[in-house]
This record gives structure tokens, sequence and C-alpha cells, in this order.
């Protein structure tokens, strides 16, 4: 019987290169497939560790499917029980290409499911591909450290290391003990979980790290350029390749003190409240093209349209603002450069004091406009006396 630990290093195995030319090739000779898989510098661990697996002994590479980026492997043993591992690159039309990927290999992972017992696994990108296919097949699989920022299909492990981000949807996640405090995205994972000596996962709870950092790469957003030149300034050279997004935060970070981010939000308090007034400004255009049976519907339609608008603007803006100081807190988290918390409780507070008061404005806007249009339809008109 295969362990967690069997299936993770089958999934590492497939991830270190081509290894289509083994086809037929058993495990047990794994070390003399180093010499042509190249200086990968976790290949002799990692062949050690197969070689010391006895489940891992009797199973060969059987097949090969391949379509773009996304691959899938076939190990079996002479009674035909088969391991099935899918090995993804991270891409961006992965959720397109996932089902055409399904149709290319459903025929051949049938084949072996009728032949005798068979595993589906996968790691990051690779286990997602793995879900789609276990839901397909009716299947379970187990899968390792795939992010769940959509709750995965499929009856689906999920095993994460105790400190990873992962995604908002943690139902079929099960969080593994890590050997150490970080996690090095280039290590390899069987590395980084920890495995207890029958060789399954040692479970865990989700860290604090981990809550912060899953929050924050779901909720970040792109930040309103404004919002975004107010805190960095704006660079002429730069801006065609700004995403204003995770990546360009990343890389400012390190000019963003406590000092300058107090300066900025003060730029941003100010800079909302004309953008307020600038909502405000087109109500009184608005009024001298409606007419008097009109007047009722418009006032509470107007009157709505101004506070949803005011309420969506200064969210915008304060989440843009948000994205910025728990970026600050995750790139610069030992650095301590920036006391996030009690900055964004300011903030926070000070936004809604400004929401509640454009609330007010916008209702003494709309009388005041009301009543200059009332005043104006009951004006006398000039009487010339002029014959």
């Amino acid at each position: 019987m295969l362990r967690d630990k069997d299936k993770i290093l089958l999934c590492e195995l497939a991830s270190t290169g081509d290894i289509t030319r083994f086809i037929h090739h058993p495990l047990e000779q794994i070390s003399d497939w180093g010499k042509e898989l190249g200086e990968n510098p976790d290949l002799k661990l990692l062949a050690s560790e197969i070689t010391a697996s006895p489940a891992l002994h009797s199973l060969s590479l059987q097949q090969h499917k391949n379509l773009e980026y996304m691959n899938l492997y076939v190990f079996a043993d002479c009674e035909e029980n088969s391991i099935v591992v899918a090995h993804a690159l991270e891409h961006p039309d992965i959720q397109l290409d996932i089902h055409h990927f399904l149709d290319e290999v459903m025929e051949s992972v049938e084949l072996w499911k009728e032949k005798g017992n068979c595993v589906l696994t996968g790691m990051r990108a690779g286990g997602y591909c793995v879900s789609y296919l276990a839901e397909r097949l009716d299947m379970e699989a187990t899968v390792f450290a795939v992010p769940t920022s959509d709750e995965l299909p499929g009856r689906v492990r999920n095993l994460v290391a105790e400190h990873d981000p992962v995604g908002a949807y943690l139902d079929k996640v099960t969080f593994v003990k890590q050997q150490t405090e970080e996690t090095d995205l280039e290590e390899a994972y069987f590395k980084i979980v920890e495995f207890d000596s029958e060789g399954n996962a040692v479970p865990s709870v989700q860290s604090d790290y981990s809550k912060f950092v899953s929050w924050f790469y779901n909720t970040v957003g792109t930040i309103r350029p404004d919002v975004w030149h107010i805190f960095f300034g704006e660079n002429r050279e730069e801006e065609p390749v700004l995403d204003y997004g995770l990546y360009s935060l990343f890389l400012k970070m390190d000019g963003l003190t406590e000092e300058s981010a107090g300066r900025s939000i003060e730029q941003v308090i100010r800079y909302t409240e004309q953008q307020l007034e600038k909502n405000r400004s087109t109500l009184q255009n608005e009024f001298i093209h409606i007419k008097v049976e009109q007047i009722k519907d418009f006032i509470r339609e107007c009157g709505e349209q101004l506070t949803n608008q005011a309420v969506d603007m200064v969210y915008d803006i304060y989440r843009s603002v948000e994205s910025i100081l728990a970026g600050a807190a995750l790139f610069a988290m030992n650095k301590n450069t920036i006391s996030v918390i009690p900055v964004m409780e300011s903030f926070n507070e000070r936004t809604g004091e400004l929401l509640d008061r454009e609330i007010v404005f916008i209702t003494n806007t709309i009388e005041q406009e009301f009543q200059n249009y009332m005043d104006n339809m009951l004006m006398f008109p000039e009487i010339s006396l002029e014959w």
C-alpha cells in the first residue's frame, strides 16, 4: 500500500525533468537515472528516499501523456496496479486547458483502472489537474500544495504544509507539520513536510502566518493608480509595465517607511474628499434637465445613486490602501519597518467618519439644489413695458 511519502516522492520525480526516456525502467534502478537527468540538487536525496521505500521497488514507468505544459505519468507493478501522477507548470490558461487535457488522458487512465488498483496523485498545478481527473473518474486522489482560491473538485485530500499560503476553501485541506519554520518555494516539498515512521503525513493546524498570507493573496486587488502614485510617486518609465498589483507592490516595498506611509495616508484622505466633492458637483447639472412631474422620483434616485457611488469610491480607495499596507506587513515581515495594524485601524476609522459626513453632505446638497430648483420655477418672468 502506498504511503503519503511514496506519492509525494513520485510527484517530485515527475518534476525533475524529462523522465520519459526511462519508460519500462524499474524504480529500483533509479540511482542510474540521475546520470541523465542533469544537476538537480535534490535528485540524489530523492533517489535515496525512493530506494528506501519497499512499496516503490516494484514500480516502473509504463506510460506518458503530454499536452503542452501538462504531463501524465503512469507507474505500475507487474500485477498492473498503477499510480497516476500528473505534473503541470503554472500557467494562466490552465483552467481553460484542463478539460482538453482530461479528454486526452481519460481513456488511458480508465484502462489502468480496469486492470488493477489505481491511485491518483499530483503536486501544485499537477494536483489541480488530478482533482479534475478524480472527479471525472469518481475516484479519490491525494494531492500536495494545491492552492484553493476555488473549491477543488472531486474526492480530494489536499496535503499542505502548515506555513504555506493556500486559499479560502479549506474543506479538503489537511495541514501537515513542517520540518522548518519557513517554506522555500525552490525546495523539494518532501524535504519541507514531515512524515511519521509509517511514511504518512503528520497532521497539524494552519499557522497564523499561513492564514495571513492566504488572506493577503486572496484579497489583494488592483490598486487605484492615483492611490499608487500618492504612495510611490509617478514614474513615466515604469508606467507601461506596472500592473498595480502584487508583483509591482513587491518591487516597491523597500522604499516604504512608517513616516512616508503616514504622509501618504494624509494625502489619500484629502484625495478622497476631493473625489467625493466631484461626485456631488454633478448634481447641479442634473437638476437643470428635470421636469416638475419627475422631481420626486429624481430626488430619491439621485440620493441613492450618489450614496452608492460614494460608498463604492471610499471602499475602493480603502482596499487600495489596505493592499499596500498588507503588502508592507507581508514583504517586510522581519524588518518591522511599519506598525501596520494601528496605522490601518486609524485609517479605517477616518474613512468611516469621512463616509458618514459625505452622506450628510449629499442630503444637504440635494435639499439645497431642490430649493434652488423650486425658487427658479416660482420666479416671475421679467415684463417689458416697452411699446
